[in-house]
């Protein structure tokens, strides 16, 4: 017997303007504070790099043309995720894309993780959404820990590859390792057996190199084998660029403010503009989300 209550959801794809292109993301609207287990079991449903729990009604705003929402971010193994870049630009599209929220004006969402953190989402007249998320300092990694993941780096790409460093996600991105090659490696052409990044110690791997074009500052690529279905690479990452902004500003002399574009070199690939907002601890992402499917689904 089907359930005659539903949920509307969205099917969208993000930093892109191709539905094949960026990072796909199942949106759907219903109760935030339902059991992790039964979120947990919709997001193995629509088997999507994310799921975006969103409520349906909005919280009590300051201004009537700034929307508050709780949201959580539900990976495909049913995990909670504190912080999800691509979830929550496919969340700010979608609902910006509601009927009542066009007929409001309203061009700024405050979303509420399971955190209690507050994650501010805009609406540009170009049709482009940008989204806020927090940085870190990049910590140290120690020589020993740096040996042994250069080793399981070798692992997964097949051969010796050029490491310039390796930092950490420092506080704010604790399971996070990034590690920056050589501009000579090929990063994009680079075939990877993520499921030897296990051996890292941490649950996101993040690879970048300086940009090989003029169009881009940097490129990266992230896998996570125990979060990301395989081959256990997350088409675009949001969060990863957490570590990678303040990583890249002090190498490059990015000022702070300054608007710059960056590229995510996986085989959808993604296109972000960034503006790094050092003294406020902010990082704003912008880029464009697809659409490509709709409906409603029973509870």
């Amino acid at each position: 017997m089907s359930s005659s209550i539903t949920a509307p959801f969205y099917l969208a794809t993000t930093f892109t303007s191709s539905p094949f292109g960026g990072n796909p993301a199942a949106v759907i609207f219903m109760d935030t504070s339902l059991p992790l287990e039964k979120m947990g079991g919709y997001a193995k449903n629509f088997n999507q790099p994310m799921l975006s729990v969103v409520s349906p009604t909005s919280l009590p705003s300051d201004s009537e043309k700034t929307l508050v929402r709780s949201i959580r971010f539900i990976a495909p193994n049913g995990k909670l995720v504190p912080i999800c870049g691509h979830g929550l630009i496919a969340a700010s599209k979608a609902v910006f894309s509601l009927p009542e929220v066009v007929a409001n004006g309203a061009d700024t969402i405050h979303f509420k993780n399971a955190h209690g953190q507050t994650l501010g989402a805009f609406k540009h007249e170009d049709g482009s959404f940008e989204i806020q998320l927090p940085v870190t300092v990049p910590g140290t990694v120690s020589d020993e820990n740096k040996a042994r993941i250069k080793a399981a780096v070798d692992k997964a790409f097949g051969r010796n590859v050029i490491v310039e460093n390796i930092v950490n996600g420092g506080d704010v991105y604790k399971p996070y390792v990034l590690v920056h090659l050589h501009e000579s490696e090929d990063l994009a052409g680079s075939s990877v057996d993520a499921k030897e990044l296990a051996a890292t110690g941490f649950i996101v791997n993040i690879f970048t190199t300086v940009s090989p074009t003029s169009g881009q500052l940097f490129v990266s690529r992230m896998f996570s084998p125990s979060m990301v279905p395989e081959p256990h690479e997350d088409h675009v990452c949001g969060s990863a660029h957490g570590v990678l902004v303040p990583y890249w500003s002090s190498r490059l002399a990015i000022s702070p403010g300054e608007e710059f574009k960056a590229k995510m070199v996986s085989q959808r690939s993604g296109d972000l503009r960034l503006t790094y907002q050092k003294a406020e601890g902010i990082l704003k992402l912008r880029g464009n989300v697809v659409i490509f499917a709709s409906g409603t689904f029973p509870l």
